[in-house]
């Protein structure tokens, strides 16, 4: 697929109401800490952006008719999670823009940021344990764990270093996969085979989707994303683009597979399917063309 110069233009009533519908879930949540008295001038830097994990957990989940309101409360803390990872990102990473804004850090110094991003992970994860039975708060810790520990590999072990192509897949899949794991398992409540299944297909398309973001941080395009780029190879980070005798060639054909694998693995449920593949093309691959011609 060709590259586009900007996100396509869709905005239809279900999609206005997810993203009101898990606003208003993070917004209340917060309203009940010491940070209400800030929230308008806070918000933006923890709502508003694509929120592809929480359209993957509705969207699925609705297919296999999971309770709308466990659904919300995951999404809910599935971007929470994800906006606290990118607030202390743009400190360790000394990021300027995001979302073609300057960065919390810029405005309201390190400490801030850090700390915003420290009570996001609080309460998503108490956010998780009120839902259903509690069965999520367990899942949640342990994958974003592994996007920590990704991290951490990233930032403090591989650092500077030279790594062939399976590691820099193996921080793609733990970095960013992990989330993407939980919004998918999130969407199913009763199913244990399916809800493992719908795991192992949101850490195949979470792969792909950081390696479409490895290939827009070295491309040195300016797109509508309105974030840095070239951070990666400044702090020299392992991605996809520095891993010993890769191309951008190799990472859209590795996200190609990934996409399919992920179909596939859910072929045993046509109508989950359906509705991963809908998700697929109409949230998931626009992106991924804007970032990386893939």
């Amino acid at each position: 697929m060709a590259m586009n110069s900007t996100l396509p233009e869709r905005a239809p009533a279900a999609e206005s109401s997810l993203r009101e519908d898990i606003r208003e879930v993070i917004l209340s949540t917060l309203r009940q800490t010491s940070l209400a008295p800030m929230l308008d001038d806070l918000s933006p830097a923890f709502i508003g952006g694509k929120m592809l994990r929480a359209r993957l957990t509705l969207r699925v989940g609705a297919a296999c008719q999971t309770d709308r309101t466990t659904l919300l409360q995951a999404g809910a803390a599935i971007e929470m999670i994800h906006a606290a990872s990118l607030l202390h990102d743009d400190v360790v990473d000394d990021a300027l823009l995001r979302r073609g804004v300057p960065v919390l850090w810029r405005k309201k110094g390190i400490s801030g940021a850090i700390l915003l991003g420290d009570l996001l992970v609080c309460h998503a994860l108490q956010l998780v344990t009120k839902t259903e039975d509690g069965r999520l708060g367990a899942t949640l810790v342990r994958l974003a764990g592994e996007m920590c520990e990704a991290e951490v590999e990233q930032e403090l072990v591989t650092l500077g270093t030279v790594k062939d192509w399976e590691t820099s897949i193996s921080i793609a899949r733990r970095k960013t996969g992990s989330l993407f794991a939980f919004a998918a398992t999130a969407a199913e409540a009763l199913d244990e085979v399916r809800a493992a299944a719908l795991l192992e297909a949101g850490y195949q398309i979470g792969t792909a989707y950081q390696l479409a973001d490895d290939i827009l941080d070295a491309s040195g395009k300016d797109v509508a994303d309105g974030k840095d780029l070239g951070k990666d190879a400044r702090k020299q980070k392992v991605t996809a683009m520095t891993a010993a005798g890769w191309t951008p060639q190799a990472a859209r054909q590795r996200i190609h597979e990934c996409c399919a694998a992920s179909t596939k693995l859910l072929a045993p449920w046509p109508e989950v399917q359906r509705a991963w593949h809908e998700y697929l093309q109409t949230d998931f691959r626009p992106i991924v063309t804007l970032f990386a011609g893939a």
